[in-house]
């Protein structure tokens, strides 16, 4: 098959097309990355392709294909991670896992090379999670918007790959009827997992910080934009302060 030929590849499941362009931008995509990417990058993202691939194959049947996986900030603040079904540029499927989770530089793990292996297990359960996003995209045509993606269709998955995991069950985002008292699968696998699978770096819910530093870590957390964007919506804010402060001491007073 010729790379850019007007073709579609059908799911066994359901009939989910994926152009043959797509599919072949992605496979571009994944090669560029495991061979020429930045050896930070490089080293990171062949691990987490590995993972993608094993995990596609033993919980849904390679029914899919390598998605555009970056190491960058999600759509919302504090959100892990995310699964687009558009990238930022336009192509099919793009998942995106919060770097700073990686470097330690986040408020939910703790920092050090002692704790790098688990920071890398919490970052692979971030894969996978969105990697359901993505099968429920491209493979069920089940985005579930109500729920913001995790209604139950998500439950029913994460329940029949937790089984294989032997991991406890989980319920929808909203809280009713028989499972209502079963953790959210919007936190699916994180929420179910043992608490030393992360071999420690995960940060307690308890563990206290000062107020100082809580804040100077979750800025060290955001991208380099966010960052920017930041320091720019606080200059304007000391600006404008300092204008009420000048028209307060200017301000005629009356006798």
């Amino acid at each position: 098959m010729e790379p850019h030929e007007n073709t579609t590849l059908l799911s066994p499941l359901v009939g989910t097309t994926l152009d043959s362009a797509s599919i072949q931008h992605r496979l571009d995509f994944v090669q560029y990355v495991l061979e020429k990417a930045e050896p930070w990058y490089r080293a990171h993202l062949t691990k987490l392709y590995t993972h993608w691939r094993d995990w596609n194959a033993q919980f849904f049947d390679g029914q899919m294909a390598e998605p555009y996986l970056m190491l960058s900030t999600p759509k919302i603040p504090r959100a892990l991670g995310d699964c687009g079904p558009i990238s930022g540029f336009g192509g099919k499927s793009q998942i995106r896992i919060r770097r700073s989770l990686l470097e330690g530089t986040h408020p939910a793990v703790f920092p050090g090379t002692e704790y790098a292996a688990g920071r890398f297990v919490y970052v692979s359960d971030v894969l996978l999670h969105e990697m359901l996003h993505q099968y429920q995209q491209e493979v069920l045509q089940e985005s579930e918007p109500a729920y913001s993606g995790h209604g139950p269709v998500f439950q029913e998955h994460a329940n029949r790959i937790g089984a294989l995991l032997g991991l406890p069950p989980v319920r929808s985002c909203k809280a009713r009827g028989k499972d209502k008292a079963l953790p959210s699968c919007s936190h699916w696998p994180h929420i179910v997992r043992p608490a030393d699978f992360y071999r420690g770096a995960l940060r307690p819910p308890e563990d206290k910080e000062t107020p100082l530093a809580l804040a100077l870590r979750a800025f060290r957390a955001l991208s380099l934009e966010e960052q920017q964007a930041f320091r720019e919506r606080i200059a304007v804010s000391a600006s404008e302060d300092m204008r009420a402060v000048r028209l307060q001491v200017h301000k005629p007073v009356r006798t």
